[in-house]
């Protein structure tokens, strides 16, 4: 009985304390702690609900979310989803585009108590905001880019692997052999010259599909030929999409820009510093000050942007600072201008209410409510002045002008043309050219061999439009209907199956990991150009894009999961898709 008095007497002298800070968030917080100690829930809800933290800045408003956030995930460890789901959301309500995780554990709330169908709502909301930040929206946008260009070039290289195992014997024995029926060596090694000499220039293996390509053209089928023709055309624009991915990224990491990102996340720079940043970045420094509550060195960085520079953020902060200071009328005075430049912006109208409300005028309230209307409406809701957030788009602005304040067109053409051009993608199709072109003439004997149709021996082409060809033995059994082979003919039938079953059987298997790669073996390249490129972005984008909010967020949006499920959807569609009607499929 003893204890619990004691208990109760250092509550009140803890209360006593709070007793100035009443309005304080963080006085409500200190409170929502005390009683969450003793366990009176019914305070902690109470003291949460009026906990307001509009007033704080940006920096005091994430520090104040990561309390709550804590404080939820207590409570949802102790099995009280109600509360903890009170905590959630409050932290949302504060800054809902810094606490979108908490949609990720109103969702693990949903499944405890038995919902198994996801709120799509939740999702919107969630991709809604991730969309409006800048990190989170760079991440979308450099993932987007880079999965389109790697896709693309993967679809290439397998597309030349399908080649590849289709018509290689017949390059090597055209070229090697050259219409005589010894094997030279000599040829052997010029044709490895011919296909591994990048190893020694350039070290790398990309451009191998595409001499492989230029020496295969030559036996390519019509279609065969404007299916890669057409991958190639699409690799080329989704070269120039990356290499405007690698300029976003070039200039993510600029100096300028990495400046940029410091002063938008409140750092302060000395005034040697920051006398040399341009307007913009100087009102971006000012809101830093103010934040800190340093308002006369805020004060003197806006007088230092000038009288001729006008920007919305400027005149609301400076009506900020004077409404502080005490100047009321002046600080109506800069919202007013600020409004001249935004009149829908809601932070100005609020905090010019407020102004005008403490200014205790009717006459001039009603004044300004004829020409701002929603003063009306706003004048019961504001209680306290409100801390103007920077917005993102601030940060879009510089990185796509590579940090410079003004836009340069032919600077960021140049610098994307120069990724594009460092990227060797193009020149790459250029060697390709170069092999289709040239070979023809150094080697005339390319080109002149086929595949027998029924068991796939090398045998000479009888014409250029020979569609399918038989060898002697093949004609024999197959063509001449004479019961004397027939015997024969059902041992070379058999012995056809069981080539064409294992062929088969390991293109199956390949179809296993690539969805519809069966396609290429059966004349309908176009339709696999289009089912893979629209599989492996789908399934790539969430792949990649999830092991990133997942390294850096330590949690992966929930719209990710939805596109992951896609994925396996089309994986399944496709897969079917490719095997209906065929005889080795169903």
């Amino acid at each position: 009985m003893a204890k619990k008095v004691l208990v109760t007497m250092i509550g009140l002298v803890l209360l006593a304390s709070l007793s100035p800070a009443v309005t304080s968030p963080w006085g409500d917080l200190k409170k929502i702690y005390f009683y969450d100690s003793s366990g009176n829930l019914a305070e902690v809800k109470k003291n949460l609900d009026n906990l307001d933290a509009q007033a704080l800045p940006p920096a005091e408003k994430i520090e104040l979310m990561k309390k709550l956030a804590e404080l939820g995930d207590r409570y949802y460890q102790k099995g009280d989803f109600p509360l903890a789901e009170m905590f959630y959301r409050k932290t949302l309500s504060i800054s809902p585009q810094d606490a979108w995780p908490m949609y990720n554990k109103l969702e693990k709330i949903s499944r405890r108590r038995g919902n198994l169908l996801w709120n799509l709502n939740h999702i919107g909301r969630q991709f809604g905001l991730l969309t409006h930040d800048f990190n989170s929206s760079f991440i979308l946008l450099n993932s987007f880019f880079n999965v389109l260009f790697f896709s693309g070039l993967l679809l290439f290289y397998l597309v030349t692997a399908v080649m590849f195992i289709k018509y290689f014997k017949l390059v090597a024995h055209d070229f090697i052999i050259s219409g005589h029926s010894r094997f030279k060596i000599s040829k052997l090694f010029l044709l490895l010259l011919l296909l591994l000499w990048p190893l020694a220039l350039t070290g790398g293996w990309g451009f191998f599909p595409f001499l492989f390509c230029g020496f295969l053209w030559f036996y390519f089928s019509h279609d065969d030929r404007g299916n890669i023709q057409r991958i190639l055309g699409i690799l080329l624009v989704l070269a120039f999409l990356h290499s405007l991915g690698q300029y976003l990224e070039k200039s993510l990491q600029n100096p300028g820009f990495q400046t940029i990102q410091k002063i938008y996340a409140g750092e302060l720079f000395p005034e040697s510093t920051y006398s040399r940043f341009d307007n913009e970045m100087k009102i971006m420094q000012a809101y830093a000050y103010y934040n800190r509550n340093q308002t006369d060195e805020a004060l003197d960085i806006l007088q230092a942007t000038g009288s001729h520079y006008n920007s919305t953020l400027k005149f609301n902060l400076l009506g900020n600072i004077y409404y502080e200071k005490g100047d009321i009328l002046q600080s109506i005075q800069y919202y007013r201008q600020s409004l001249s430049l935004d009149n829908q912006n809601q932070g100005t109208l609020k905090n010019f209410t407020m102004a005008l409300l403490k200014n205790n005028d009717p006459e001039r309230f009603l004044f300004y409510s004829k020409n701002y209307p929603q003063i009306q409406a706003i004048k019961d809701k504001v209680t306290v002045l409100q801390k103007t957030k920077l917005p993102e788009k601030i940060l879009w602005n510089r990185l796509l002008k590579f940090s410079w304040q003004n836009f340069h067109v032919w600077n960021f053409l140049e610098l994307v043309v120069i990724e594009f051009i460092k990227f060797p993608v193009l020149l790459a199709i250029l060697i390709m050219m170069v092999y289709v072109a040239l070979l023809k003439k150094f080697f005339p004997t390319l080109g002149q061999s086929t595949f027998c149709s029924k068991c796939g021996r090398i045998i000479k082409k009888m014409s250029i439009e020979q569609a399918h060809a038989l060898c002697d033995g093949c004609y024999q059994l197959f063509l001449i209907k004479d019961p004397i082979f027939m015997e024969a003919k059902i041992l070379k039938e058999k012995e056809i199956g069981r080539q064409l079953r294992l062929k088969n059987s390991l293109v199956l298997l390949a179809s296993l990991f690539i969805p519809g790669f069966f396609l290429n073996f059966e004349d309908k390249g176009k339709t696999f150009t289009f089912l893979f490129l629209l599989f492996f972005n789908v399934f790539g984008f969430f792949l990649f894009t999830a092991l990133a909010f997942k390294s850096i967020f330590g949690i992966i949006p929930m719209f990710l999961n939805v596109i992951g499920i896609l994925a396996i959807v089309l994986y399944l569609v496709i897969n079917a898709f490719a095997l209906k009607g065929n005889h080795h499929g169903f």
